[in-house]
C-alpha cells in the first residue's frame, strides 16, 4: 500500500527535523490568546527595554544563537513534546531556523431561535430567507503557518487559510449585503446555502540596526491595547503593506503605507464596471515611553481620495502619502477634504504589576449629521483596564485575566463612513455606521493548567451577546485546543432576533475572526 505524497513529505520533514525547544515568534500573532499573554507579560516587565505595544503586530527580536541547539530526535517523546507541548516541525542550521504548524478551525453550532424565529428586519428585503430553526451549521478551516529567521537580522512568516462555512441567518444575511465574511475575504458559493473562501498572509522583515526596522507585508495591523480599536482594528481586510518602526531609546516613530479594501462590495464598487474600489493609507504614529510603566502615542492617519478630477476611480497615489512626516496631511487637507485625515491618541498606563488602564480618542473633523443643521464632529473614544494575575501570583500555574472597556462613535455620513469605518474599521464591529454607536464589553478568562475557561459580555445600543467558553489547550504553546461554547445573541425589536447557540469546536489559529457582530 503506497502512502500519500503529502504523509511521505510530513515524514521525511520530521525525520530531517530534531526535537527542542522552538524558536519564539518575531511576529507577535494578533489572536487573542496570544496577545493576551504578550500584554500580561508586557504589563508584568519593569525593565526599560520593556517593548513598545501601540502598534501590532508587536516585533520582538529573538537573542538565539544559529544554530538552535536541539535533542536528538526520538519517537515517542519527540511526537508527545512537538504535539501537545511545543511548535509542529522546526529546522535549523548556521544560517536560519523555519517553524511549521498546522492552521486547524473545525466548528459545528447548533441554533435554537426563540419569540418569532426570523430575522424581521432582513425578512422584508428578502422576503425568501429561511429561519434558523433548529439545525447546524458549521465552519471548517485548514492551512498552515511557517515562521523564521535567516541570520540575526531578516524574519519572516506566512499563513494560508482554505475555508468552508454555513452560517445562521443572522451572520449569513450581513455577510450577503457586504458581500464578504468579516475581516476574511468575498465567498464563492458552496453548496446550497454555503461560502467559500481563503485568505494568505505574508511578511518579510529587516532589522536594519537596531533602531531601523522594515516590513514588507501582506495582512492587518491594529493600534492599542484594547479589544476593539478606535483608530485601525485588525478587522479590515488583508491589505499589501510597507511598514517601518523607528525606535531611539524612549521614542519610537511608525510609518504604515497601506493599499486597503472595503467589505462592502455593492456600495464601494464602480457602478459601470463592477470592480473593488480600492485606497491608498497612510498612517504615522510618534510616540514616547518615558517609563516602562507609562506609553503615549500621537496617531495621524490619511486615506487619500482614488478619484481624479473627473470623480473617475484611479490607482495611482497621491505623492504627499510617501512624505513620511506627521501633521503634513493635515495641514496640507484639514479634515474634512477628499483626502480623509484623522488624528488619534493612544496611551496605556501600568499603575502597579499586572495592572493596565488604556484609552484612546480618534477625532476626523465636523459634518452634518442624519441632515442636522448643526454640524457634529465625528470621532470615537475608548477607555479601558486590564487586570493580569488576579491570584497575584500565589496559585502555580494559575493564569487568569480580567478586561473592561467601553468604545463609543459617533458617525453617519456616508462618505466619512466609506472611508475610515469601512476600509480600515477602526471600529471591530460591522455597524458601526450609527449616530452615537457604543458598546460595553466585559471579559474573564481564567485557565489552569491546560483548562480554561472564558466568559464575555458585551452590551451595544442594539444588540447584546453573551457567552461562555470551557476550553481544553492541547498544546498551551501553539494554542491548540478543543472548545464548548454556549451564547446566546438579542436583537432589538425591529429585528426581532433572539437565539441561543451551542458551539463545539477544536481550533489552532494565530489570528483574529470576529463575528461578535
Amino acid at each position: 500500500m503506497k502512502l500519500p505524497k503529502i504523509f511521505l513529505t510530513l515524514i521525511i520533514a520530521t525525520t530531517a527535523a530534531t526535537a527542542a525547544t522552538a524558536q519564539e515568534r518575531y511576529f507577535q500573532p494578533l489572536g487573542r490568546m496570544f496577545d493576551l499573554d504578550m500584554q500580561a507579560s508586557i504589563a508584568a516587565d519593569e525593565d526599560d527595554d520593556a517593548p513598545f505595544s501601540a502598534v501590532k503586530p508587536v516585533l520582538i527580536p529573538s537573542d538565539e544563537e544559529l544554530p538552535i541547539v536541539k535533542e536528538p530526535l526520538g519517537t515517542a517523546r519527540w511526537l508527545r513534546t512537538h504535539f501537545f507541548d511545543d511548535d509542529f516541525l522546526q529546522f535549523s542550521s548556521d544560517v536560519h531556523t523555519i517553524t511549521v504548524n498546522p492552521i486547524l478551525h473545525f466548528q459545528r453550532t447548533y441554533v435554537r431561535t426563540d419569540k418569532d424565529g426570523e430575522l424581521a428586519y432582513f425578512k422584508r428585503q428578502y422576503p425568501k430567507a429561511d429561519n434558523d430553526g433548529d439545525k447546524f451549521y458549521f465552519l471548517n478551516t485548514r492551512g498552515f503557518e511557517a515562521f523564521g529567521r535567516l541570520g540575526k537580522r531578516i524574519y519572516f512568516n506566512t499563513e494560508f487559510y482554505e475555508n468552508q462555512a454555513r452560517y445562521p441567518r443572522y451572520e449569513d444575511s450581513i455577510i450577503n449585503v457586504m458581500r464578504g465574511i468579516p475581516g476574511q475575504g468575498f465567498g464563492k458559493a458552496f453548496k446550497v446555502d454555503g461560502k467559500d473562501w481563503a485568505i494568505v498572509f505574508g511578511h518579510l522583515s529587516v532589522d536594519v540596526n537596531k533602531h531601523i526596522t522594515i516590513t514588507l507585508g501582506n495582512g492587518k495591523n491594529s493600534i492599542g491595547s484594547g479589544y476593539r480599536s478606535v483608530i485601525l482594528s485588525d478587522l479590515s481586510f488583508n491589505y499589501p503593506f510597507l511598514r517601518t518602526d523607528l525606535k531611539f531609546g524612549n521614542f519610537y516613530y511608525y510609518v504604515l503605507w497601506g493599499y486597503m479594501q472595503t467589505e462592502h462590495w455593492f456600495y464601494f464598487s464602480s457602478s459601470e464596471t463592477g470592480e473593488r474600489q480600492y485606497k491608498y493609507a497612510s498612517y504615522h504614529v510618534a510616540g514616547w515611553k518615558p517609563s516602562p510603566k507609562l506609553e503615549l502615542s500621537l496617531v495621524e492617519g490619511v486615506m487619500w481620495k482614488n478619484t481624479n478630477k473627473d470623480n473617475v476611480y484611479k490607482y495611482s497615489p497621491n505623492a504627499m502619502m510617501f512624505v513620511p512626516v506627521i501633521g503634513l496631511p493635515l495641514a496640507a487637507n484639514g479634515f474634512n477634504d477628499d483626502n480623509r485625515v484623522q488624528i488619534g491618541f493612544d496611551a496605556n498606563y501600568t499603575p502597579i504589576q499586572n495592572f493596565k488602564l488604556y484609552a484612546q480618542y480618534n477625532y476626523q473633523g465636523k459634518g452634518k449629521v442624519h441632515g442636522d443643521q448643526d454640524s457634529e464632529a465625528y470621532y470615537g473614544v475608548q477607555f479601558g483596564l486590564h487586570w493580569f494575575d488576579l491570584a497575584f501570583g500565589a496559585a502555580d500555574g494559575l493564569k487568569s485575566h480580567i478586561q473592561f472597556e467601553y468604545d463609543y462613535s459617533n458617525i453617519s455620513d456616508g462618505k466619512h463612513s466609506s472611508d475610515f469605518w469601512n476600509y480600515g474599521y477602526p471600529l471591530t464591529t460591522l455597524n458601526v455606521v450609527n449616530t452615537g454607536y457604543g458598546e460595553t464589553i466585559l471579559a474573564a478568562d481564567l485557565e489552569y493548567k491546560r483548562v480554561r475557561l472564558e466568559g464575555m459580555l458585551q452590551h451595544a445600543n442594539w444588540f447584546d451577546r453573551k457567552g461562555i467558553t470551557l476550553r481544553y489547550m492541547l498544546n498551551p504553546k501553539t494554542k491548540w485546543n478543543v472548545y464548548l461554547t454556549a451564547q446566546s445573541r438579542t436583537i432589538d425589536e425591529e429585528w426581532h432576533y433572539d437565539n441561543n447557540m451551542l458551539v463545539i469546536g477544536m481550533s489552532i489559529c494565530p489570528q483574529n475572526f470576529y463575528f461578535d457582530f
